[in-house]
């Protein structure tokens, strides 16, 4: 069973409002199980329509040339002053002094100017709490930081953050919330977008809701970092859900004890990285890159894509899609990336490829690449012995899947995956050569020397070079999975 989940989301079609209101999602993906599809082509720009122009300033997916992911702007950043909450405090007769601290994060956040960092002391807070307009400068952020064991108990949102920018959220624990843990948005407007955002190491144990309520929502952000967290039982909505965030990074989470997906992108969202995550009990999706979402709700507005450039790489995923799911799906996701990930156990399918938003102006699912993996499963697991399900409307000629290693659990004999005519066989594949964990019973899926996927790989299918799960930088001769190992 997985014990301790985390997670964090990337919002849906919500509205602010000074109530924590949420407006109605389209994000739940349908289940679109036909085998059965017609291929299409479309001809937009690949390159077009991204959010916010061509500003690559920031950007939290351009890291170092050798590897690595860029480090989050608030690395080494000292602030020019503090402002205490407690619950012990006061709102009216405190100034947020260490000796006489506020009571509640709102008044704190009405004192914040750039460079303060809000410390909140150990204990619970009513949630509910909906700030706006919370805003640093490049250099000077503002930083909500949980000293000690910080809950963030009930209200609609636990919190929600409205067109902030530069601003820090870290050591947080939020549960009870009715509709999301933790929303974060651009306030609706195309304007003033949220952005130079930093989530780390919080903690989100659930949402007191059947419906489709997330743990993390993020709508409308740009450079963004979700980091070192930990997200379980986000009834049937996301982990982490983005609805036209771009930019991004989300990295070192536990996502897992839900329907899922545990990590959604769409709504025009692209550039996002989705490294070094460990996925596990998650019933539907593990990964929806792309989805289905009404019209107003793009960001940009004109965006011909539901997702683009979403990199899934280095990720865990066990015991992942037992209800119609699968690790990942493309979903309407144009040039997106599945690579380096160990896979255990996939349950249903391996990968879906669907088109869930059938206006014209969509480009369909395609140019999506599936390299260096390693793929541990049961076959008897897979409905009907279907590693891809599709749906019509999809580009399945265009997919590439090349350089993984397929191991099936409970065969002697295995000839690897059969795919549909319309999608292009596994190239230069490794078939039925057991990977050799350490330990995999008790779930470390690192390599033991000789493992037939050390230095398996071709350096030349990835640009660029990304880490792997432990942060470490692939060989020039890189190892398949998520671990690379140095002999």
């Amino acid at each position: 069973m997985f014990a301790a989940i985390l997670a964090v989301g990337c919002g849906n079609e919500s509205i602010s409002g000074e109530n924590g209101d949420v407006g109605v999602s389209d994000s739940g993906p349908d289940e679109a199980d036909s085998s059965e599809a017609d291929s299409s082509q479309a001809d937009a720009d690949p390159d077009a329509g991204e959010n916010g122009g061509e500003d690559t300033d920031g950007d939290p997916n351009q890291g170092e040339e050798s590897c690595g992911l860029a480090a989050p702007f608030d690395i080494g950043v000292e602030y020019e002053r503090e402002l205490f909450v407690d619950p012990a405090g006061s709102d009216s007769d405190g100034d947020g002094t260490d000796g006489a601290p506020f009571a509640t994060l709102r008044r704190a956040t009405d004192e914040a100017t750039p460079g303060t960092r809000i410390v909140m002391r150990e204990g619970q807070y009513a949630g509910g709490i909906y700030v706006s307009g919370l805003r640093g400068e490049p250099g000077r952020p503002v930083a909500v930081v949980g000293d000690g064991e910080v809950v963030i108990q009930g209200g609609a949102n636990n919190i929600q953050f409205a067109e902030p920018s530069y601003l820090v959220v870290e050591n947080l624990i939020f549960e009870g919330a009715t509709a999301n843990g933790l929303n974060i948005d651009d306030g609706g407007t195309l304007d003033t977008p949220a952005e130079y955002i930093v989530l780390r190491n919080l903690e989100v144990r659930g949402v007191d809701n059947t419906g489709n309520n997330d743990c993390i929502k993020l709508s409308g952000l740009r450079h963004f970092w979700v980091l070192d967290s930990e997200i379980s039982a986000c009834a049937n909505g996301q982990g982490v859900d983005m609805v036209g965030c771009h930019q991004g990074v989300i990295s070192g989470n536990r996502i897992g004890g839900m329907t899922g997906p545990g990590v959604q992108a769409k709504g025009g969202s692209s550039e996002v990285t989705i490294h070094g995550n460990w996925f596990q009990d998650i019933s539907g999706r593990g990964i929806n890159a792309g989805g289905s979402t009404s019209l107003p709700y793009f960001r940009p507005p004109d965006a011909d894509h539901e997702a683009r450039h979403i990199d899934t790489v280095a990720n865990v995923f066990v015991d992942v899609g037992d209800e119609s799911g699968a690790p990942i799906a493309f979903v309407g996701c144009d040039d997106c990336l599945f690579a380096h990930n160990t896979v255990i156990r996939p349950l249903t399918w391996v990968f879906r490829i669907l088109q869930e938003s059938t206006d014209e102006r969509f480009v369909p699912a395609r140019d999506g690449r599936v390299f260096h993996n390693v793929i541990t499963l049961n076959v008897d697991d897979l409905r009907s012995g279907v590693y891809v399900n599709f749906s019509g409307g999809t580009d399945l000629g265009s997919f590439q899947f090349q350089r993984n290693l397929w191991y099936a659990l409970d065969r002697d004999e295995y000839d690897g995956p059969t795919y549909d005519s319309q999608i292009p066989p596994e190239a230069d594949s490794l078939i039925q050569e057991d990977p050799l964990f350490v330990d995999a019973a008790g779930q470390d899926f690192r390599l033991e020397p000789g493992s037939p996927a050390v230095g398996a790989g071709d350096r030349d299918l990835l640009t660029p070079w990304f880490p792997d799960y432990d942060g470490n930088c692939y060989g020039e001769q890189p190892t398949l999975g998520a671990f690379e190992r140095d002999e």
